[in-house]
């Protein structure tokens, strides 16, 4: 598969979806403060999914037809070359299938974590995805992307950088031990495997149709496991229907964004805008939730971002170096400037 060109129009579907996922996530925090998670989650989907109905609904009667067309060999297998609608009920199954353990985890990493914290680890996702997207789109970024992957291994450990006076092998235990950062490290990697077969899904059907199966799918899958737990659903949205509804209508936005820039971008870069926005989720964790130790956090996640510019930005092998060098010596200087600051571990 060529190489899709950086067009204007998806760099400006995938901004607009990194930015609004900000605001997503500190609507879902809110939403999801002291309620069970599974009934609460139930909602929010609801909500997104009565937007993507609506959605189609106008484009249905402006006259747009659903089509479903051919995907393909399921999976790439050459003998398993099923009906277009089979193919896509199976891809849409194990694209709601793996969307549902995401989202589990997502959001209880907010619950558990502070969001400046875990949030950033979702950098990982652009890493992941160049193997996953070569796989189920043929999309193969240049090997000097390579050093962005590098930026964002080395950010995440900067964010625990008090614990290299423990030991060289600290901060990487602190990642694993920290709950939210697992857990989001976990999404990261099944993200890399759902953004694919989102983009698949989209190519088979289009923006609208994708969304409706999508999140009518993911409210199916959420009722059930309330269900089976005994849930209970009217708590959950008790005095919650401002921040459910607010969760659902920026997640409904921001994933239309995301889904249509497809057509105009890979889905690494597409993904890497989105993970660009990680700044601000610190700047949101400091500003709506008075999280405290900003400083460490804010230089790991500018460091994760200038890796998410190069694996961005069309750059030149030696302006890739420059960028790495410059963000390196920057970052061992604000970690210098701020050692003062920085608690005894």
């Amino acid at each position: 598969m060529p190489a899709l060109a950086l067009s204007p129009i998806g760099l400006m579907l995938a901004s607009a979806m990194s930015v609004i996922n900000v605001l997503t996530d500190v609507a879902r925090k809110h939403a999801l403060e002291k309620r069970e998670l599974i009934p609460a989650t139930f909602w929010m989907r609801v909500a997104v999914a009565l937007v993507f109905v609506v959605v189609l609904l106008v484009q249905v009667l402006r006259g747009a037809v659903v089509t479903i067309r051919d995907g393909g060999p399921l999976l790439g297998i050459a003998w398993l070359h099923l009906a277009p609608i089979p193919t896509f009920l199976v891809y849409l199954a194990l694209d709601v299938g793996l969307i549902t353990c995401v989202m589990w985890l997502y959001f209880r990493a907010l619950q558990v974590s502070p969001l400046s914290l875990c949030v950033p680890f979702l950098s990982f996702t652009p890493v992941f995805l160049i193997p996953s997207a070569y796989v189920f789109l043929g999309e193969l970024p240049p090997a000097v992307k390579l050093l962005g992957v590098l930026l964002i291994v080395v950010g995440s450990l900067a964010m625990h950088r008090r614990l290299f006076a423990v030991s060289w092998m600290a901060p990487v235990r602190a990642i694993i031990e920290e709950k939210g950062s697992r857990y989001m490290l976990t999404v990261s990697f099944l993200f890399a495997i759902t953004n694919p077969l989102d983009k698949k899904l989209v190519l088979m059907s289009d923006v609208f149709t994708e969304s409706v199966a999508y999140g009518l799918g993911l409210v199916l899958a959420f009722f059930l496991l309330g269900k089976a737990q005994r849930a209970d659903f009217s708590a959950a949205i008790r005095r919650n229907v401002k921040w459910v509804a607010l969760a659902g209508l920026f997640d409904a936005v921001s994933l239309l964004f995301q889904l249509a820039s497809y057509a105009y971008i890979s889905v690494v870069i597409a993904v890497s805008i989105k993970r660009a926005g990680i700044i601000l989720s610190v700047l949101a964790g400091w500003l709506f939730f008075r999280e405290r130790e900003i400083t460490d956090k804010a230089i790991a996640a500018s460091v994760m971002f200038c890796g998410v510019l190069i694996l961005y930005l069309p750059l030149t092998a030696a302006q890739s170096w420059a960028l790495l060098a410059l963000t390196l010596a920057a970052m061992s200087l604000a970690l210098y400037l701020t050692r003062n600051a920085c608690p005894e571990a």
